[in-house]
């Protein structure tokens, strides 16, 4: 670009209020990747569903950025066939830039993108894999000046293969040395920034060889001071330039499915375990989150069924499908936030479909107690054990809606959880005692109910503060 362009690159007066737009470099080869991958150009490199280009332009959406540049060299045909494919499907805006000068380096393919740019914008590149929330930090930093953020990871002791990061040497939140050589180091490069024109005129400055190098970049910016660092705590990221960093992407993945604050003891301890091994198998799958939704319903409807055959057979065989509904149950939401589908719909299904599971559950234990137990008690402890499932789930949200939070949490608040609730009547059918199983998660369900109750209305009535 000549200086007449630079001078047309500012920011513009309410850029801070906007959402800046994403580029993504998606112009390398790869080459120690595409051994792996069955030669195809890393941009379309699968992980888990998706391809590693579809992942970052999710990742954004999902991080509330509606535009996207993206940035193309090597096999470029293919890689703009999957981006049509994505703003079809999705609706997401996707400008296609092509760099020719792809193999001076990546610093020609975030320079391509600047004649599409009018003020501050992010820069990622298309083989990270991260939590969006990073995208969120490196936003709300942003405070309108030509200063530009880089992502910094300081817990070094997570990063895969520490030997080939790009390692940082901070001052507070200036970054005073970067490259993969540097000693003593506080932390790694996640390699997403959030920018100002300053990084272009960084990259316009000529270099030896005519490689335009973005670490070369970030050095001029860090002697003119500005470039700071934005921490990402314990937000996970993970740069994918071989099979084995494929793989460690892949463990990262799914092991942050797993909600620790909302999983009651069985969800953590044994079916996470479960159904993160067949929501990996799935995702390859097109098998929608819905559509496991449906599945863990129809499997739990079985059960109840069989439940309501009266026999140890049939009861031990409901038990199991009980509790396979239970793992499934999981998978749903696993494969949602896996593959960027999660949905309002989605939320509010599962959790009608539950509801419907758990009466029915109840409705054939009952019944087949009722064949051998034909007396009040029987329909007592039906009554018992429908209110509770359906109260503990009632009281929960409700508390959420009205207070903005969690109920109290504590050991009886995780066994009144539905994943409890299933696995001890899995447990019971084991036994042949279904209906006394169910009375006792029923009778754990209201107590977790009631000390919700006065716990809350405690809190209501103390004094606050003027």
């Amino acid at each position: 670009m000549n200086a007449d362009t630079l001078r047309t690159v500012s920011v513009s007066p309410r850029s801070a209020d906007r959402v800046p737009p994403a580029v993504i470099l998606a112009a390398g080869a790869g080459m120690r990747l595409r051994e792996g991958n069955g030669g195809r150009p890393k941009p379309l490199t699968e992980l888990l569903g998706l391809s590693l280009l579809e992942r970052s332009i999710l990742s954004c959406r999902a991080a509330g950025v509606d535009e996207c540049y993206v940035v193309v060299g090597y096999a470029p045909e293919r890689i703009i066939h999957l981006i049509d494919e994505l703003e079809a499907r999705d609706g997401i805006s996707i400008t296609v830039v092509r760099n020719p000068d792809w193999e001076t380096g990546n610093g020609s393919s975030a320079l391509a993108a600047f004649s599409h740019l009018t003020g501050p914008f992010l820069l990622l590149m298309c083989d990270h894999v991260f939590d969006p929330a990073i995208l969120r930090l490196l936003m709300a930093a942003g405070d309108g000046s030509d200063s530009c953020f880089l992502a910094v990871d300081r817990h070094i002791e997570r990063v895969f293969d520490l030997e080939d990061a790009t390692k940082v040497r901070l001052d507070g939140e200036c970054i005073t040395a970067i490259g993969k050589e540097v000693t003593p180091f506080d932390g790694v490069d996640t390699g997403l920034f959030l920018c100002s024109p300053a990084l272009l005129h960084a990259l316009e400055k000529p270099t030896g060889g005519g490689e335009r190098s973005l670490t070369r970049a970030i050095r001029h910016l860090i002697q003119q001071r500005e470039i700071r660092a934005v921490e990402v705590g314990d937000r996970f990221w993970v740069d994918v330039d071989t099979p084995e960093s494929l793989s460690h992407a892949r463990g990262v993945l799914l092991a942050n499915l797993a909600k620790p604050s909302e999983d009651g003891f069985i969800s953590r301890w044994l079916n996470r375990r479960v159904s993160l091994w067949l929501s990996s198998h799935c995702a390859s799958t097109r098998l929608s989150p819905d559509a496991i939704t449906l599945a863990s319903f129809l499997i739990a409807l079985s059960g109840a069924a069989l439940f309501a055959v009266g026999s140890y057979l049939w009861t031990f065989l409901a038990g199991l499908l009980v509790q396979l509904a239970s793992i499934v149950d999981g998978c749903d939401g696993e494969i949602a936030r896996l593959k960027f589908q999660t949905s309002r719909f989605g939320a509010w299904a599962d959790t009608v479909l539950d509801r419907y599971a758990d009466v029915a559950v109840v409705a054939g234990i009952s019944l087949g107690h009722w064949h051998t137990h034909p007396t009040a008690f029987t329909l007592l402890g039906t009554v018992l054990a429908l209110t509770g499932f359906i109260l503990a789930s009632y009281a929960r949200k409700e508390h959420v809606l009205r207070y903005g939070s969690e109920p109290p949490g504590g050991h009886l608040a995780r066994l009144s959880k539905r994943d409890v609730r299933l696995f001890v009547l899995f447990a019971g059918a084991l036994l042949n005692r279904p209906f006394e199983a169910m009375i006792l998660v029923g009778a754990a369900s209201h107590l977790a109910v009631g000390v919700h109750f006065l716990t809350a209305s405690r809190g209501d009535r103390m004094p606050r503060k003027a």
